[in-house]
């Protein structure tokens, strides 16, 4: 058994929330602040009878995007089962919360609501008129003491659907409530008043910053003990304590203990005399029972690179401890030892803030663990790269409220391995961004950040965006990944057209050898760029830009010569080769420029061409028109306060020599002299902006960004 969705309404930041898992490893994705403890707590609220079902819930519970405020709405958790069956004590289970039907699925929810005679006034709201007033003088008395915690089995509602939380729930704009006199156990499932969820499975949550070693020792947690305490029947515990007691007995008859009771004897009745000594003996007291003897028992750990040394588990790292712990826990749940539970859950959170990158690779990359299902949180890329999309969940934060993602959704298998094998630790940063922008080469991934950030003085990585570098053959297979139904994040793919830098004889069978190469890339360009606007045309999600030759051709006829020719005395070393390079790439004709250039990059090779080139690029750089305009795409999610940094570094930059910019300027200053609230000026200050400099790159970037 294990869980297959979970579906929020109302809690913390999840207006309404779905999250799909399968058997075995898990993980969550998201940013800070995107949810993913809240997700484990409402999970631990069904599972985990370390919260008892008397942790109550308060106000800031409720989500905060909840149009006429958190008073009447309902906070509804759903946990859905999957793989439940007749085998290994499941029948108890079954019982509980099988919705009995081909699947093999069961529901469980919690419900947090108004109790029953709230929801009798607001009924009675919808039978005598739906007042207004009435509601929202009903609605104003409502307290958190006027709520209850329900629990139920066998519930069909996804109350994600509007139209199902306002049947069932409420309707507040329209004032229709439902009599809560109808149960509809069908639809909301049967009260659990003799089932406990608690009782039939186990769940450890193992936090970010969790002391193990405490865990270790404590006799209540401890996952060896546990264990121990399960092979325990093996044990011939009457000769183990036999043979205890005959150590105490040893030990108690030493000469040496004899001697030192009779001087403490002695000393005793010196000092108080022998009517108010007591008598005194000295025994040993090792434990002659079992199971705390058992109790004893701890780890001790070496270290593979100090042969022959081992020391107590306080003497390990953190993240030693750690490992060792979240290992137990597995052999445990994989042993199903402490008790008879039908299904183990393991909740990890952020495990790399202990570990090693190179273990957090390996430590879930080969798991497959019988009986357990394990779900991570995770900033880390490493973990990511390691887990099949299949079982990854996004979060992503919007405003006051999250969206969760199911990257592999729609897909079938086949194109979802080629994903996987693809997602390497640097590629699949992709999957924590808030928008991406896919390119095929090394020079662009090393000059597309180093533009923006010297045009801009902002970085892609400071706006969220992640610059990923793939074959153009699989442009397609990680594009797949945005899409309504997958990733709602923007992604801009940018490549080539090919376009012969040169002249092309009407006839093919003209063309030298290096103008039928440069027939063949043409011909392969076109072809590029009709597969991604015809595959795309419909995704809101995915764009293409293409540059009309390649990369370095565009980006030298975009006036940025000088920045190549400043590179020219790392590339040659005779004055005369660097004045020959120099008065070719200053060219206008794309047939001298562009061979040139390409010529450079083919010399030296395109990714050291880049580099050399990312050396020399200013503020005065140009930003080829297709690459801003995937910036722009790509940037849909940039705030105000990016645009203001943007305009003050490039009025900053200027201002020594552009009195367009004194103008802008003078302006800025007179805004912030006025203290206007934040939003009004930077309005103001990006219309003077763009009135003033209406071909600067920002006032271009604004512009095709719709702003």
């Amino acid at each position: 058994m294990y869980i297959s969705k979970v579906d929020f309404r109302n809690f913390r930041n999840f207006k309404k929330a779905t999250f799909h898992f399968t058997d075995g490893v898990n993980t969550l994705i998201g940013e800070n602040g995107a949810g993913k403890t809240n997700v484990f707590h409402a999970m631990r609220l069904l599972l985990d009878d370390e919260l008892p079902r008397s942790t109550k819930l308060t106000e800031s519970d409720f989500n905060r995007s909840i149009t006429d405020g958190w008073k009447g709405h309902w906070i509804i958790i759903n946990m859905e089962f999957s793989d439940l069956d007749t085998s290994e004590g499941i029948q108890n289970l079954s019982h509980g919360i099988e919705h009995m039907d081909e699947t093999s699925k069961g529901t469980y929810c919690m419900f947090y609501r108004p109790k029953k005679a709230v929801r009798q006034r607001l009924f009675e709201i919808t039978t005598n008129g739906r007042n207004r007033a009435d509601l929202n003088t009903l609605l104003s008395s409502i307290s958190i003491d006027d709520y209850e915690t329900v629990f139920t089995c066998r519930g069909t509602a996804n109350f994600a659907d509007d139209a199902i939380y306002n049947r069932f729930v409420g309707d507040f704009s329209q004032m229709n409530f439902p009599d809560p006199a109808v149960e509809a156990q069908e639809i909301l499932g049967v009260p659990a008043n003799k089932f406990s969820l608690y009782n039939e499975v186990s769940c450890t949550y193992v936090k970010a910053l969790r002391d193990a070693v405490y865990e270790l020792r404590n006799i209540k947690s401890n996952p060896l003990l546990n264990l121990m305490r399960g092979m325990s029947d093996g044990i011939d515990g009457a000769r183990i304590i036999e043979q205890v007691n005959d150590l105490n007995t040893s030990i108690s008859t030493l000469d040496e203990v004899h001697e030192m009771k009779a001087r403490i004897r002695a000393t005793l009745q010196n000092t108080v005399g022998i009517t108010y000594s007591p008598l005194i003996d000295i025994k040993s007291q090792l434990p002659s029972d079992l199971e705390k003897l058992l109790q004893s028992l701890t780890l001790w750990v070496g270290d593979s690179d100090d042969d022959g040394y081992q020391g107590q588990l306080s003497e390990l790292s953190l993240g030693g401890a750690n490992l060792i712990y979240i290992s137990l826990k597995l052999l445990e749940y994989e042993l199903k030892i402490s008790t008879n539970k039908v299904a183990h859950f393991l909740l990890i959170e952020e495990p790399e803030s202990h570990i090693h990158t190179h273990i957090q690779k390996t430590l879930f990359e080969k798991s497959s663990y019988r009986n357990t299902q394990v779900i991570i949180s995770t900033h880390s890329t490493h973990i990511s790269a390691a887990n099949k999309i299949r079982s990854v969940n996004i979060l992503a934060k919007r405003k006051q409220e999250a969206m969760v993602f199911q990257p592999s959704n729609g897909l079938g298998a086949e194109e979802c391995k080629k994903i996987e094998r693809y997602l390497d630790a640097v590629r699949s940063n992709l999957l924590f961004a808030k928008s991406v922008i896919l390119v095929e080469g090394d020079a662009e991934l090393i000059l597309i950040p180093a533009m923006f950030k010297a045009v801009f003085n902002i970085s892609l990585d400071e706006v969220g965006i992640s610059l990923v570098s793939v074959s153009s053959t699989v442009f397609t297979h990680v594009a797949n990944l945005f899409a309504d139904e997958r990733i709602q994040r923007r992604c801009a793919i940018i490549t080539d057209l090919d376009k012969s830098v040169i002249p092309l004889p009407t006839n093919p069978a003209s063309d030298t050898p290096f103008q039928k190469k440069c027939r063949a890339s043409q011909e392969v360009g076109v072809r590029r760029q009709d597969a991604l606007l015809n595959e795309y045309q419909s995704n809101q999600w995915v764009n293409s830009y293409f540059a009309n030759y390649t990369f370095e051709v565009d980006f030298l006829l975009n006036d940025n010569a000088y920045e190549i020719v400043n590179c020219l005395e790392q590339i040659y070393e005779r004055p005369t080769d660097i004045a020959k390079s120099k008065k070719i790439l200053e060219e206008q004709e794309v047939s001298t420029s562009g061979v040139e250039v390409l010529r450079l990059a083919k010399k030296v090779g395109k990714g050291w061409m880049a580099v050399l080139v990312a050396e020399e690029m200013s503020y005065k750089t140009y930003i080829p028109e297709y690459i801003l305009d995937a910036v722009a795409f790509a940037c849909s999610h940039l705030s105000d306060r990016h645009f203001e940094k943007m305009a003050d570094f490039r009025i900053e930059s200027f201002i020594a020599e552009d009195l367009d910019y004194q103008t802008v300027f003078e302006i800025r200053e007179r805004l912030r002299a006025q203290n206007l609230e934040h939003t009004l000026y930077i309005e103001e200050y990006m219309k003077s902006y763009k009135e003033n400099l209406p071909d600067d790159q920002l006032t271009e970037l604004l512009y095709k960004m719709g702003l």
